[in-house]
Formats: C-alpha cells, structure tokens, sequence
C-alpha cells in the first residue's frame, strides 16, 4: 500500500499522510509546507472570483432554505451556475486543482439532477441535509484560501523574509512574535466576513495511523499518520505549521514575484522557475546574472571599460568616427580590459593609460585598413 492511497480527497474532505519531512496527496509526496506556499501564489483576480461566487452562493442558499417548492426548482439552476463558477477558479488553487475534476462534476450532475429534485424537498432527509452541507463547504472554501493567503503573505513579508537564519527555532520565534501581534490580529479582523473560516494557528484535525511501504524501501513497512481536516483553512495552516517544524518555510522570489518553498538553511532570494525575463534561464540563473552585472559596474575596470565604450558609440553616432574605426576602438578596449583582468601590474600601471580616449583612436587608426 503506497502511502496517499485511498484518502477519497474531494471538495467536502483533504486528508494528508505525514512521513518524516513528507507529505503524501493521492500518492504524490512533497515536502510539508509545499501547499502552504503554493496557495500564496493564487492571483488576486482568481481571489476575487472565488469570493465573488461564494458570496453569491450565500445568498442564494438564504432564499432556499426557506423556500417553497416552485421557487426551490426555480433557484436550483442559479445555485448550480454560481457552484460551477467557483469550481472552475478551484481548479487554479493547490490541492483543488489536482482532485479528479471529472469525480466532482459528476457529484453536481448529480446532486441538481431533476431525480433529485424530491429528496431535496424533504425536510430533514438525508439528501437534503448533504446538499446543505455540500453548498456550505463551497461557500467557505473561498473564505478559506483568501484569509490564510492574506495571513501567509503578511506571515513571510514582515517577517519571515527579515530572517538572518531559517531554521526551526527561528522560524518559531518569527510565527510566535507575527501570530501574537496586535496589528495582524487587527489587519485580520478587518477581512471580509473574518468570522467565518478565520485564519488559526491550532488547526483542528483528525488523526490516525495507516501502514504503508516505506518511500525508501518498498521491502519495509513503516507508520504513517494520517491527519484529515474540516475546512482548507485548516488544512492550509496545518501545513504551514508542519513544515516550519521541519524547517521548511515559504518564501517570495524577488525576480518574478511567486512564493516558494525553501527546505534548507540558505537565506533565499530567488525560485528555480523560468526567468520572466529569458525562459531559457531559471530565476536563480538570471538573478546571479545581474548581481554579477552589478559587480561588473562597480570594479574599477569595468568602469573604466564602459565609460571609454559609451564615448566611442557616442562619437560614432555623431559622425566624428567612422564605422570601421568604431569596431577597431571597441575592440582594442576589450583586449585591454581582458589584459587588467588578468594581470594586476598591468591594471596599476598600464591599462588607464591604454584606455585614454586619443590613444585607442590613435592605435586603432593605425589597424584600419586605408
């Protein structure tokens, strides 16, 4: 038995299986913290259509509980569209996107099907009582990702990210000094519809054990807890939790702006994702790329290198010089910076010398042809 088997995720029920430094989702295994990071990552416009939808949902389900039968059926096709509406923003949001899509949209199929149209109009029935429930959860779900976001991204921007060292001490110190301060509890109050799924630090949970082969011998079996949550909101913050506890800690990328996980003690600056800038280079990639960029402008050689470049393309396109003496020049420059580079004696003695403005034109005049 692999471990994630059998946890019937769907958008009623998430269930994680914890191992050591992983987690398990329908049998793929990730470090803890990977959802709690990922979810951040949700763009506002999607947050804003989850909540758009969910606050449609509450309203309409006001008008059905207490409605008689004909206004019931009429309200049914509304509801159902509102649902399919916050569904479709799920399926952009960690680990909703990856539940089996075809599975829920049978459930709703289903659940509004006009065969189901006389238990649902039975007080008390079961039927009844779950599509009661089902709508609830919907509703919530959105209030659930969009109060954890706004805690996660206040949790890694004030303090987090401020961090000299990440490791689990730090980061207890940093989640005990945020989740007791004043101003977030305030910041958090003032969310839309605070008191419902509001964001906590104790998530509720169910635990219990399972066996599973072990991830690094398929020979052995080992214990595996397996934890299931009432709401996301708790499922998010439990894993937030889970993976500070083992060190593991989101972080913001600050060349392309997305959160991610960083499992190891390293101050992190930059995500391994593809560069905005160039898909052919990884953020870190492109972030070593500048920074070396910005040595470059403040060794003295380098400065010196492109303060003469910029003048012999500035005279170029003014006609002093012509194209050929242009080429000559730049490249006469580079083999005197390349030169520095490479020979501390000559960089003290030789190269401001070489590089003098009359003196390249004059020894590039001398290596243009006539």
């Amino acid at each position: 038995m692999p471990l994630g088997l059998r946890q019937n995720n769907n958008f009623l029920h998430l269930t994680l299986d914890i191992w050591q430094e992983q987690i398990f989702f329908n049998e793929a295994a990730y470090p803890s913290g990977y959802f709690a990071a990922e979810i951040l990552n949700v763009n506002d416009e999607t947050l804003r259509e989850l909540l758009t939808h969910g606050g449609e949902i509450s309203h309409q389900m006001e008008s059905l509980v207490c409605a008689e039968q004909s206004r019931f059926v009429k309200l049914l096709p509304e509801i159902r569209s509102s649902v399919e509406k916050i569904l479709d923003a799920l399926w952009q949001c960690p680990p909703y996107s990856m539940l089996d899509k075809e599975q829920e949209l049978r459930a709703i199929e289903v659940l509004f099907s006009d065969a189901s149209v006389s238990d649902l109009l039975e007080p008390g029935s079961p039927a009844r009582q779950f599509f009661f429930r089902y709508l609830t959860a919907v509703f919530s779900i959105p209030l659930g990702i969009f109060h954890f976001s706004v805690a996660g991204r206040y949790f890694e921007e004030g303090y987090l990210r401020r961090l000299k060292k990440r490791t689990e001490t730090s980061f207890a110190v940093a989640a005990h000094d945020c989740f007791n301060s004043g101003d977030f509890w305030t910041m958090m109050e003032q969310l839309p519809m605070a008191g419902i799924e509001a964001f906590t630090v104790s998530p509720a949970i169910s635990s219990s054990y399972t066996f599973a082969r072990s991830p690094r011998d398929e020979k052995e079996m080992v214990f595996v807890q397996r934890i299931s949550f009432p709401s996301p909101l708790h499922f998010y913050s439990f894993d937030l939790m889970n993976g500070l506890h083992h060190a593991h800690a989101p972080s913001r990328c600050r060349n392309c702006g997305k959160y991610f996980l960083t499992t190891n003690g390293r101050i992190p600056k930059y995500c391994s994702g593809n560069a905005p800038q160039d898909a052919r280079m990884t953020c870190r990639q492109y972030g070593a790329m500048m920074r070396q960029k910005e040595q470059n402008r403040e060794h003295p050689i380098y400065r010196l290198f492109s303060t003469r470049t910029n003048t012999i393309r500035k005279h170029h396109q003014r006609g002093k010089i012509s194209d050929g003496l242009r080429r000559e020049s730049l490249r006469l420059a580079e083999i005197c910076r390349d030169k520095a580079l490479m020979d501390n004696g000559y960089a003290a003695a030789g190269y401001a010398r070489d590089m003098e403005q009359e003196r390249l034109y004059a020894e590039a005049r001398k290596r243009v042809a006539p």
